[in-house]
């Protein structure tokens, strides 16, 4: 045993002294006891002492414990992974009976192959890690919290040293500190195969319209050979050039000149002739050219061109299109400063596009319109979607207003063609989410049920008022597979009876089938008839194309529903909730209004006598939203609020002829919205900023270059920037000034695709001045570098005082200084001082007095023993006085009769002598 902190034992001096001086201090003890409390008391007090003297207990190691780090990340091959197993198999052949022998894979994160253990097969590694990228420190981090106790260390690593995130020299200085030697084995160093890549591709951040600039691609090649770099501007070729590249890296320098306004994509492709892996000959950056604002208006009918044609008139530059000109990459974006959707459906979209204009209006700045129509808000399907979190107004609006009570029925086709899988989840599953968010949608007077039809149909959640809507949720959850097909007959039947038995005003059913997997149509179209006649409504969805489509089309008509033909089962959710709002009516408010002016704002100054409205979708401000136009019955016309650097804005009529008519017609339709256009646009940047980011170890590091309208260096100490990567997520970086106008940070770039940096420039009057550039990772970095890179595996194993390896006998060789296992004992004095702490106190406190009980004992023996004697004397005379009783009745009998007076005197004799004899 040792003591890591034996400075504390001094306290043991002390200790003895004052219990040897507390001896004669101590009163009411007999010998004993005192002796007892006094030497538990030093027990209980050097038991603590002892614990804060950090104990331990050391013993020599026995065998010795090997654990393997096994690159599995993309730029390992297959030869070099079968070099691996048969690696760690030969070093097992030579482990010794206290050996052990475990295994770490890793990739973009480390995962325990096997825990050390002693000899056993070893064919495959089947822990399943990201090999997209390499964490070597992670790995050893964890191999390093994988040893057992009581044995020597020695890690072998088989890799080829490329880490694309993590720190593994940082590592291994603790692992140094340990003393544990890391050998290492290279891999790669045979590919035997030419190689090339783009390293990076830069261009200006922002660019002047005609004026040239350079895009430069950083190659690397691993021999001397010629061929062409080719670079496309946003996804068209714009430019060829020969190169001749030399062994190592070089760079390549293409002049561009850009003459129109915008944000453009510029990727660069290498061609070689003798390349490995052309997976990481790509290259991407951006460039932006300042101009005036640019409006993207998307609406689902673009023949209608009122809105379009008015904004034109005013001088605001517009593109109109559909749903094909949505854009489906972030940096498509930010071409514009605002998208307006117009009577657009949600189901026109995916989520995301969704996502991605969610974000760009929260990350960039991005201002967004909501306009509304039949296909819009609400009854366009937008309830829970990224978009409706960024509108100012909520479209749940069962939750506050009133509405006749309504009662629908999903019936959902639950055959094996539902158990399709996409994206990780079933078209079955898909359809459960979306029945859950109709759920949150209806209020909790209304009411629901949920049905699942295979080979019969049954209910997963019978249908009742939705009081408790997480107890209906789980219900609607347990949907599965039923087997069989669809039966569209008995579907129509079952719901004819369940709705036929409710009493709400509104009665609704939906039919939710497979479009190539509806079979027995039988009397369908007859009950849906009769249905309507009851007031029952019926809704059918076609989930993908097929002989069913126009029954279930025609099913709907007859029934007085909708029919939604869906090729995505993700876009079900946004059917669900707009064919809910719409037959129950709870989505268009409709009768012609005046709107009221709710004070005054840049949408509306300088306009008045607003005409008649025909229409409006039903919503509900949000609490933050301000609302500049509300309709006759006080909801909200005109709404907006700022939603992250960019700014909402919501319309709940149209502007078109359907419900406008009048406003279409109006001398101010013109210059009303383009007021409201030119609130809602990105307001840019006043300062020049040359943005600039690179990868690094799993981080995007920022360098920005800030001058002033003057070209001033900016000298404030730190500049935020907001960053969306491609997954749709949103973090802030703040960059610390390193010199003057020059900015330095990073940002967590794990993810290949596109990022979208923001520089944030707080306005004079509030609000948010944004100004955007591109970050791309064309490709994983795994991929970035086939070479070896020896320096740093070479460098971990002169760290720690490992070898390379050459074969796996030499990972099991024996260690020179095997070492001691050392185990902390300071929990167990810990123990014992808990122990002993009950006893002190018992000696010290509680009495019992053993002399005294004693005496007590005896003195309580006394009496009883004298009446024993009392009552043994009596028995022995007993005798003696029986015989003189009989002596003296003898006598009396023979005696003369006497007087009265006399029987009276030998009476009281008698008594006299009966009461001497008892007396002894």
């Amino acid at each position: 045993m040792r003591f890591i902190e034996p400075i504390w034992g001094l306290l043991f001096i002390p200790l003895i002294v004052g219990l040897v001086m507390s001896w004669s201090r101590v009163h009411g003890m007999v010998p004993v006891r005192k002796a007892i409390a006094i030497g538990l008391r030093f027990l209980l007090l050097g038991a603590l002492i002892g614990a804060l003297m950090g104990p331990q207990s050391v013993r020599p190691n026995r065998g010795m414990t090997t654990l393997f780090v096994v690159d599995r990340s993309d730029s390992i091959g297959e030869k070099d992974r079968k070099k691996q197993i048969d690696f760690v198999n030969e070093a097992m052949r030579g482990m010794g009976e206290d050996d052990r022998v475990g295994i770490v894979a890793f990739g973009g994160v480390p995962a325990m192959e096997a825990a050390p253990g002693g000899r056993r097969p070893f064919n495959e590694v089947e822990s399943v890690v990201d090999g997209s990228a390499s964490d070597l420190g992670a790995a050893l981090r964890l191999a390093m919290a994988s040893f057992p106790s009581g044995k020597s260390r020695r890690i072998v690593v088989l890799s080829d040293g490329n880490e694309t995130k993590g720190d593994a020299l940082g590592a291994i200085e603790s692992i140094a500190a340990e003393g544990v030697a890391v050998d290492i084995v290279p891999l790669g160093l045979d590919k035997g195969r030419a190689e090339a890549a783009i390293l990076e591709l830069s261009a200006p951040s922002e660019q002047s319209a005609d004026q040239p600039f350079e895009i430069r691609a950083v190659v690397e090649s691993s021999v001397a050979q010629s061929g062409r770099l080719v670079i496309e501007r946003n996804g068209e070729a714009v430019s060829e050039v020969p190169v001749s590249i030399p062994a190592g890296t070089s760079t390549v320098v293409v002049n561009q000149e850009l003459k129109d306004p915008g944000f453009y994509r510029y990727r660069a492709f290498l061609e070689v002739p003798e390349d490995s892996d052309n997976r990481n000959n790509l290259g991407a950056a951006f460039v932006a050219v300042k101009g005036r604002p640019k409006i993207l208006l998307i609406q689902g009918d673009t023949s209608k061109r009122e809105l379009a044609t008015a904004l034109s008139e005013q001088g605001i530059t517009v593109q109109l299109g559909g749903a094909s000109m949505m854009p489906a990459r972030p940096e498509d974006l930010q071409v514009y400063d605002a998208v307006i959707l117009n009577d657009f459906n949600a189901s026109l979209t995916t989520d995301l596009q969704m996502r991605m204009l969610r974000n760009a209006v929260r990350d960039s700045g991005i201002g967004l319109m909501m306009i509304g129509g039949e296909d819009s808000f609400l009854p366009g399907g937008w309830y829970g979607t990224p978009v409706a979190e960024a509108l100012p107004v909520d479209l749940n609006i069962r939750q506050r207003k009133v509405f006749p009570n309504t009662s629908v029925l999903i019936v959902v086709d639950t055959s094996g063609s539902m158990s399709m899988n996409i994206g990780g989840v079933t078209k079955l599953q898909m359809a459960a989410n979306a029945a859950v968010l109709t759920t949150d949608l209806l209020g909790p007077t209304d009411r629901l049920g949920v049905a699942g039809s295979g080979s019969r149909v049954d209910y997963v959640a019978p249908i009742a008022e939705l009081k408790d809507k997480g107890a209906v949720k789980s219900k609607v959850r347990l949907l599965k597979d039923g087997g069989g097909g669809i039966f569209a007959e008995p579907s129509v039947k079952f719901a004819q009876e369940k709705l036929g038995q409710e009493d709400t005003r509104v009665r609704h059913f939906i039919l939710v089938a497979d479009g190539a997997d509806c079979d027995q149509h039988g009397t369908s179209l007859a009950i849906a008839a009769a249905m309507k006649a009851d007031k029952i409504t019926v809704s059918t969805v076609a989930i993908g194309d097929g002989k069913d489509v126009p029954f279930l089309k025609n099913l709907a008509a007859v029934g007085g529903g909708r029919h939604y033909f869906v090729d995505d089962a993700k876009k079900l959710p946004q059917i669900f909730t707009q064919d809910v709002s719409l037959m129950s009516r709870s989505a268009i408010e409709e009768g012609a209004f005046t709107p009221k002016v709710i004070g005054g704002d840049e949408v509306t100054r300088g306009l008045d006598g607003f005409p008649a409205l025909m229409a409006y979708c039903l919503t509900e401000a949000r609490p933050l939203a301000r609302v500049t136009m509300r309709t006759q019955k006080d909801d909200p016309l005109l709404a907006s609020w700022q939603y992250g650097l960019g700014r909402s804005m919501a319309f709940t009529s149209d502007a078109q002829n359907r419900w406008a008519s009048e406003w279409v017609r109006w001398g101010g339709f013109g210059q009303f919205w383009a007021q409201a256009v030119r609130t809602l646009t990105r307001k840019a940047a006043v300062n020049n900023y040359d943005l600039q980011v690179s990868p690094e170890g799993g981080k995007g590091v920022i360098r920005l270059q800030a001058r002033d309208r003057s070209g001033n260096p900016l000298t404030q100490d730190s500049l935020e920037v907001r960053v969306s990567d491609p997954a749709g997520n949103s973090q802030k970086a703040v960059l610390t000034q390193e010199a003057p106008g020059v900015f330095l940070g990073d940002f967590d770039a794990s993810e290949v695709g596109s990022y979208i940096v923001s520089v944030v420039e707080p306005g004079g009057q509030g609000e948010a001045r944004v100004a955007s550039n591109g970050f791309s990772i064309p490709y994983p970095p795994e991929y970035r570098s086939s070479m070896t890179n020896l320096p740093l595996l070479e460098g971990l194993a002169s760290v720690t005082g490992g070898k390379i390896l050459e074969g796996g006998q030499e990972a099991m060789r024996e260690i020179a200084n095997r070492g001691e296992s050392v185990a902390d004992l300071w929990r167990l004095f810990l123990l014992a001082a808990l122990f002993l702490l009950p006893l002190d106190v018992l000696v010290r406190r509680v009495v019992v007095p053993l002399p005294a009980f004693g005496r007590k004992r005896a003195e309580d023996e006394e009496p009883v023993k004298a009446s024993v004697s009392r009552i043994d004397g009596l028995a022995n005379r007993a005798p003696v006085m029986r015989t003189r009783r009989a002596k003296r009745e003898k006598t009396v009998e023979k005696a003369e009769p006497i007087s009265t007076a006399g029987s009276l005197l030998a009476a009281k004799k008698k008594r006299q002598d009966h009461s001497s004899e008892e007396n002894d």
